[in-house]
């Protein structure tokens, strides 16, 4: 289903710096979000992100990046955010709390979805532009980014500032227990699965692609699964006994159920969606091709 097209051994965020490096960099930085949870779930070691960050880790990574930009007197971001996704209801929880404006790409549809939502609902002012592919999502959000003067950061919070916060947290949450032999999870852009590698060096690394192709330096050290459904599918196996997103870290759950052993990890970046409390069918979502009128200054 998804292709691992890197050809040879890279994390590409070893390029910039070593876990020393990243560690020096962010000495200072101190987290808003409590220790991260783990439950022994039929005897696989469980993060659990449902409870301990509910608007996703990319808001636990992202936050020291953010409180970057706002030094910089940065005070305003431009992201794409697809129909599912939890990194820009991160994005957007954080710029709520840093005071800054986020304004989010969104491919038109009939509908905006859930997690556009909420996303809407903490704050982000959304433009709707009808595309064939998120990469065209992508240039109008760095063209629209320009315009307005404000930062553009790219899908998945891809950013070594991104990457440092979650070295950060994963080394200090482990730095005085026993470290795992094994962890699982999915990958998408591999911010995740790079930070993890970075941290924990002396760790074995599963990483399950359930979104996209891989390319050259995301997936690290890692071995390569690709999930078997498309990406807006369901996992054919949700657990029962912590909140897992269904379409997402669920699958990296199943491939780990199938192929791991007991006593490995498994890192979930989130669990569902709550329900949004805004009345979806009031957000005119709808644009026709070519319709590029949000995205006019």
């Amino acid at each position: 289903m998804f292709l691992n097209k890197q050809k040879y051994i890279e994390n590409k965020d070893l390029n910039l710096f070593g876990l020393d490096q990243y560690l020096m960099l962010t000495e200072d930085f101190k987290s808003s979000f409590d220790p991260f949870v783990v439950k022994d779930v039929n005897g696989f070691n469980v993060i659990d992100e449902s409870e301990s960050c509910e608007v996703g880790y990319k808001a636990r990574s992202g936050e020291f990046f953010m409180q970057h930009l706002k030094d910089i007197k940065v005070n305003h971001v431009v992201y794409v955010q697809p129909r599912r996704g939890f990194a820009g209801i991160s994005l957007a929880w954080l710029c709520k709390k840093y005071d800054m404006k986020l304004t989010l790409v969104m491919p038109a549809s009939k509908e905006v979805s859930d997690h556009q939502a909420l996303c809407i609902e903490l704050g982000a002012e959304a433009k709707f532009a009808r595309i064939a592919a998120m990469p065209n999502a992508n240039k109008y959000a760095k063209e629209y980014a320009k315009k307005v003067n404000a930062f553009f950061i790219p899908l998945g919070l891809n950013h070594p500032l991104v990457i440092a916060g979650g070295v950060k947290v994963i080394y200090d949450y482990f730095k005085d227990k026993d470290k795992p032999k094994t962890m699982w999870s999915v990958i998408s852009t591999g911010v995740l699965q790079r930070s993890l590698q970075i941290a924990l060096p002396d760790t074995e690394f599963k990483a399950v692609a359930v979104a996209r192709n891989i390319q050259q330096g995301e997936l690290g050290r890692a071995e390569f699964y690709s999930y078997h459904k498309p990406f807006n599918s369901l996992s054919d196996l949700i657990p029962d006994k912590f909140d897992c997103e269904s379409s997402y870290d669920s699958k990296g759950w199943h491939y780990m159920c199938k192929h791991g052993k007991q006593g490995d990890w498994f890192f979930s970046v989130a669990g569902n969606a709550k329900e949004p409390v805004i009345d979806k069918s009031k957000i005119n979502s709808y644009r026709d091709w070519n319709d590029l009128k949000d995205l006019k200054i």
